[in-house]
């Protein structure tokens, strides 16, 4: 006989399950995920290839104004109004900076010197109401040969004078060099800078790229754009302030040596940040990195989402699998116990038609002697009869009992008999009903002299198919059972009611009980509780019920009385 299906193998299942489960949930985060990524490295590099035309399209403007004169400069001819103003304001904003901080604290010459330094301003001058100078740093000796604009600006014709976008009024061997002066609006005077052709260039540089920056770093998931050129400084950023300053790390290096596009995700500011990032190379000369960062937190937000919904698959997967092979489990155990019944009635019916030729070669040779010794008794009781009443009475009682016996043992080779041949019921359409009311007639004066009471309770039941003299027998070896076990009266209830396709009969009696340890034996031949019993009833009622497709259940507590619950299917 095959063993049933494991807990222990159904627990292995269930994990392989939730382990491909998890497996493919990984997986497909991992797909998104990368699905994402390549997306906006594929828009990054879009941006970078645009950016890049942008960044030649400057290189070569500041090509062509290194190459020609002021006079016939095509760049400051065509140098967008944009950026013409980005330029001024930028000089404009250190001017007037350098006025305020004056006012409230006279600046030395080592104040002027550390500005000069650190912007991209050539010299700084400062002049008193008379246009007489007072203060100043110069990378280069200045000479100032015309002064006319101090003296526009001291006449107050002009609050800004500048030259930046025509032609200088200071030249210095072949260099221009460009000025800028405002009125002073804290105090009385002029500040002047002047800026010389390179750092024009520069200043071009930057705020063409600082305007190609703006207009990319509209779009929305954008955190940063930045330009550095081959020394990994920074020329241009989304972020002015950081203009200047040097960035530099392997992959930084690795990407100037790289012509192709390369991306990393990297912390910044306790943030992550997808970074493509592309070097740029003009006249053959690799010149720098552009660097785009994008903002992942979307990604993430999604990604959570993602991971939430794969976590309640899986959950949800998991309890159908499980209830799946849990069902399996069920059906294959159920599959399994009725095997193992089948076999069981097998093997009890191999057994019994083993012992069926016993018995009936047993009850041959038991009936012949029986029958001897019975006709001998009967025909002793006619013939012989003692004359003295008193001896005659003992002998009448003495054969009665004899033959009483007999008749016992012969019903004992009657049941083992019947027990030991395979049921062959006989299946008619009868009326349940009706044969419980004649079994209740049939015990009703029995029941009486003991003083037992029959109650019944039988509810609306349908005709069923059933072998009535087999099914008459069982009901009759349990309620006689049920009576022997009320020596002292008492009740014995009969309940019949139709259930969920099975007709249910209920026998109970209000008699001794039966002991816990003795309730698996009372299915068992030969076994009983009786001083004259045969220990066949409730055997044969069994195995009735079991021919007819039913059950048979039995549920006792000592000193509580015993109830025998029987299931026939309604076919």
């Amino acid at each position: 006989m095959k063993r049933g299906f494991s807990p222990l193998y159904l627990l292995i299942l269930v994990l392989i399950l939730l382990t491909i489960l998890i497996i493919n949930g990984l997986l497909e985060i991992k797909r998104t995920r990368n699905g994402f990524f390549l997306l906006l490295e594929r828009e990054g590099m879009v941006l970078l290839q645009h950016f890049e035309k942008n960044i030649k399209e400057t290189f070569l403007l500041l090509q062509d104004y290194e190459k020609n004169t002021k006079e016939e400069n095509p760049l400051l001819s065509g140098i967008s109004l944009g950026i013409e103003e980005s330029i001024i304001e930028y000089l404009l904003e250190i001017a007037h900076r350098i006025d305020k901080n004056d006012s409230e604290k006279k600046l030395e010459t080592s104040d002027l010197k550390n500005l000069v330094e650190n912007s991209l301003v050539s010299s700084i001058e400062i002049f008193d109401s008379k246009d007489q100078f007072l203060r100043g740093w110069s990378k280069d000796f200045i000479y100032i040969g015309e002064k006319k604009f101090l003296k526009k600006l001291i006449d107050k014709e002009y609050s800004v004078y500048s030259d930046l976008f025509e032609k200088p009024l200071i030249q210095k061997g072949l260099s221009y060099f460009y000025t800028i002066a405002i009125q002073r609006k804290f105090t009385a005077g002029i500040i002047a800078i002047h800026i010389d052709t390179i750092q024009m260039k520069k200043l071009f540089q930057l705020f063409s790229l600082q305007r190609a920056i703006s207009d990319m770093n509209l779009r929305e998931g954008i955190l940063y754009v930045s330009v550095q050129d081959d020394s990994f400084n920074i020329i241009a950023h989304s972020d002015f302030s950081l203009i200047g300053k040097r960035e530099e790390d392997n992959f930084l290096k690795n990407s100037l040596k790289n012509p192709k596009p390369m991306s990393l995700i990297k912390k910044r500011e306790k943030e992550e940040v997808f970074e493509v990032l592309k070097s740029f190379s003009f006249d053959d000369r690799v010149n720098g990195i552009i660097r785009i960062g994008f903002s992942i937190k979307e990604i993430h937000s999604i990604l959570d989402r993602i991971k939430k919904n794969v976590i309640l698959s899986i959950i949800f997967f998991l309890i159908l699998g499980i209830s799946g092979l849990g069902l399996i489990w069920i059906n294959q155990n159920k599959h399994l116990r009725k095997l193992k019944e089948m076999e069981k009635q097998i093997q009890l019916a191999e057994r019994l038609s083993s012992l069926g030729h016993l018995a009936s070669g047993f009850a041959h040779e038991i009936r012949n002697p029986l029958n001897a010794i019975s006709m001998g008794i009967q025909r002793l009781k006619r013939e012989y009869n003692p004359n003295e009443e008193t001896k005659s009475k003992e002998f009448h009682s003495f054969t009665d009992i004899i033959l009483n016996e007999i008749r016992r043992v012969n019903d004992i080779v009657e049941q083992f008999l019947n027990l030991s041949k395979p049921f062959k019921l006989n299946i008619k359409n009868c009326s349940i009903e009706e044969l419980i009311n004649n079994l209740i007639i049939l015990f009703e004066e029995e029941a009486k002299s003991k003083g037992i009471i029959i109650e019944k309770e039988l509810y609306n039941l349908p005709k069923i198919n059933i072998d009535p003299e087999r099914l008459t027998q069982a009901l009759i070896n349990i309620m006689k059972n049920g009576i022997e076990a009320m020596e002292n009266g008492g009740v014995l209830k009969i309940e019949a009611l139709s259930t969920k396709g099975y007709l249910k009969i209920i026998i109970s009696d209000s008699g001794k009980g039966i002991p816990d340890n003795q309730l698996d034996k009372v299915f068992n031949y030969y076994y009983t509780t009786k001083d004259n019993g045969a220990g066949l009833g409730l055997p044969i009622a069994h195995r009735i019920i079991e021919a007819h497709g039913g059950e048979l259940r039995l549920n006792s507590k000592l000193g509580s009385g015993t109830k025998v619950t029987i299931l026939i299917p309604i076919q």
